[in-house]
């Protein structure tokens, strides 16, 4: 027997039956080649879709499930634990209502066929791109012979004439000071 708890609410009703869905981004990488590379565009998170029973006797299960869906936090859909066997096995642990909430009559069998949708909140993927954070700038090092402007340097290319030619001009001091 299947089950779904939100939090601490057990989604009422009969003939509970989910299905999970992942969802892999790519991109054609091929280009104008018959290559089947693929750019990898990140995995979304995962969907539970929700499908159960409700007999017309059970309004208020109707009502009170009702409740639960439109609830918000901070302005948002409420985010709820998910205890459900399918849903943990596949790394779902938290989720809000997302899309449609059907509620189709049968009055033969005089119940409601309800199904909805709980999006995943903070996937795992998400959770490891948030580990690993943003990448520090690498630090770029020459191996070859310096080529900078420094005094130093220039000091060092002069001839002994043109050290002693410098020399005096710095001694008489710049053109036109006067």
């Amino acid at each position: 027997m299947s089950f779904l708890i939100l939090d601490d609410y057990t989604v009422p009703g009969f003939g509970l039956n989910m299905s999970i869905g992942a969802q892999f981004k790519d991109e054609d990488a091929s280009g104008e080649t018959s290559s089947t590379a693929k750019a990898d565009k990140g995995k979304k998170g995962k969907k539970l879709e929700v499908r159960l029973s409700l007999r017309f006797k059970d309004a208020n299960d109707l009502s009170e499930l009702m409740r639960i869906a439109e609830a918000t936090e901070n302005g948002d859909g409420k985010i709820y634990t998910i205890t459900n066997d399918t849903a943990n096995a596949a790394g779902m642990r938290q989720g809000r209502f997302t899309g449609n909430l059907k509620v189709d009559e049968d009055e033969k069998l005089r119940m409601w066929s309800i199904s909805f949708t709980l999006a995943e909140h903070v996937s795992v993927p998400e959770m490891e791109e948030a580990r690993q954070g943003t990448r520090a700038a690498s630090t770029q090092t020459n191996t070859g012979a310096s080529v900078g402007s420094d005094e130093e340097e220039k000091e060092e290319e002069l001839s002994s004439i043109e050290k002693v030619l410098k020399y005096l001009n710095e001694k008489i001091g710049p053109e036109n000071e006067e």
